[in-house]
């Protein structure tokens, strides 16, 4: 049976007003998403004006021995919660209803601490402290309207693991009130491309790591500095051209012939495989092979009745790519297209196939801000270098592979972590979904799908597998309908 106590909350709302002499040792390691080390960041120590930089290793440290400033009252800005050294840390911006609810991994309630209103302020709560056996807890925490639940397993040598799982998988039955304390000062921390975060501390001696979110583009309008011009230099659908890296500069652009300079369009880029064209996959050369119509994308959207703008950019003679220059190639289109035409710039896709898929993947690792989803047919991460450096920013990701590509392999060398499944293991990963699970691979005529679980809101990846090779078109047994173009579609207009 659970036990009952009376419960005593300690709000720090004031501090000696004199000096005192106090060592600061704060240390610790900025990261951003997928654990990748963010230099440059400044970590500041808000109440006594002390701050450092982060190196090329994320890492900071604030060491001094000094007059530590007491301050009359510190209030905090934003509503949250952190595991600090087997403590829960709060920080209440306002009167905020409060419940901690601590189970064993079957479920029975061991302790419980829930308060209807507590004071804006800084609390603490010991998880170590309170129970101090080592064990695997499942605890779930409720601040006003906000619920998070999550497993806590402390280690021998005082560190532990958390690991998040869907809300409500621990029963709310019984109560305990347990004893919440005051901690004294904050840490903030400011990086280019990052959002602020201001994080509670509990002493002044004590390793912190610290994890950024990239900058929100939620005050992106959506409408590129084209909107609202009349067409100019790019005024109807053909080829053009434009200076870019590597001496590249054609691409084809497919502009709806009813243009309204007034309403911002999805912008679709298709990239041609080893010795296909642009004029192939725009499907002006009057062919109507797999790569015709952006891989049929078009033909898919047209359907809807949804009017897009497409690109296909050019390769060189051999129809291939270059690693070394064709990035800045697409980037360079990228800005004429928002500078001349009306963009939704949050809705960029780009598909590709083969040499075109490598090419694409590429381009989701160096633009993951600019392209909202990537779709990849039979892509590889070994022959297409050098790669751009992954800076594990989320980007929405399909993928299909066949399961005898013998060309762009499934797995091409477990240990050097290299072929498609790799590359689609690498966007999992980067956007945060569970990758414990299994990946279905096609074991009969009809393809299968896997959609991964867990991913970051807005942020799918989504792996169809079919038995075949190496070909961006595929048909299920007995059937003559081509399936790929219609789950790209399906993938792109859901943003």
């Amino acid at each position: 049976m659970a036990m009952h106590s009376a419960v005593c909350l300690f709000l720090l709302i004031a501090m000696t007003i004199n000096a005192q002499n106090q060592t600061i040792n704060l240390r610790g390691k900025v990261t951003g998403t997928g654990d990748t080390p963010v230099s440059g960041a400044i970590v500041t120590l808000v109440n006594q004006d002390l701050s450092d930089t982060t190196g090329s290793d994320g890492m900071y440290e604030i060491t001094q021995t000094t007059d530590v400033i007491a301050v009359q009252e510190l209030q905090p800005e934003y509503k949250n919660f952190i595991v600090e050294k087997g403590a829960l840390v709060f920080s209440l911006p306002e009167a905020t209803p409060l419940k901690i609810e601590l189970f064993d991994v079957k479920g029975n309630l061991l302790k419980r601490e829930a308060m209807s209103s507590v004071p804006k302020g800084f609390y603490r709560f010991g998880i170590a402290e309170n129970l101090r056996a080592a064990r695997v807890l499942i605890i779930r925490v409720v601040m006003g309207s906000d619920a998070k639940t999550f497993r806590y397993l402390p280690l021998k040598n005082g560190s532990y693991v958390i690991d998040q799982i869907p809300s409500g998988t621990a029963p709310a039955q019984g109560s305990r009130l347990m004893k919440i304390a005051a901690i004294n000062d904050t840490l903030k921390i400011t990086a280019n491309g990052y959002k602020e975060k201001k994080q509670a501390i509990v002493s002044y001696d004590q390793e912190m790591n610290v994890t950024l979110e990239v900058e929100s583009s939620s005050s992106d309008t959506g409408r590129s500095v084209g909107c609202g011009k009349e067409l100019g230099s790019i005024n109807k659908s053909g080829t053009y051209h434009i200076s870019s890296a590597g001496g590249r500069g054609d691409y084809i652009v497919d502009i709806p012939t009813n243009y309204d300079k007034d309403k911002p369009y999805r912008l679709i880029f298709g990239m041609h495989c080893m010795g296909g064209s642009a004029v192939k996959v725009a499907g002006t050369d009057g062919g109507r092979d797999q790569t015709a119509y952006y891989y049929h994308v078009k033909t898919q959207a047209d359907k809807d009745n949804i009017q897009c703008i497409y690109v296909a950019p050019q390769g060189d003679g051999g129809g291939t790519w270059s690693a070394s220059n064709d990035p800045k190639f697409f980037s360079d289109i990228l800005k004429t297209m928002k500078d001349n035409l009306c963009i939704d710039t949050t809705r960029v896709f780009v598909c590709g196939f083969s040499f075109g898929a490598m090419f694409s993947y590429a381009l989701s690792l160096a633009y993951p801000e600019q392209i909202r989803a990537v779709a990849c047919y039979a892509p590889a991460n070994w022959n297409f270098n050098p790669q751009p450096t992954n800076r594990h920013i989320p980007i929405a990701y399909y993928q299909t592979t066949g399961t005898s590509d013998g060309t762009c392999k499934w797995i091409n060398n477990d240990g050097n972590k290299t072929g498609g499944k790799y590359c689609l293991l690498q966007h999992a990963e980067d956007n945060g979904c569970t990758t414990s699970g299994e990946i279905k691979l096609a074991n009969s005529g009809t393809h299968v799908v896997t959609e991964f679980q867990g991913c970051d809101e807005g942020y799918p990846v989504k792996f169809s597998s079919f038995q075949g090779g190496h070909q961006c078109n595929a048909t299920d047994a007995g059937t003559n309908f081509d399936w790929i173009p219609v789950e790209t579609w399906e993938f792109f207009k859901q943003f």
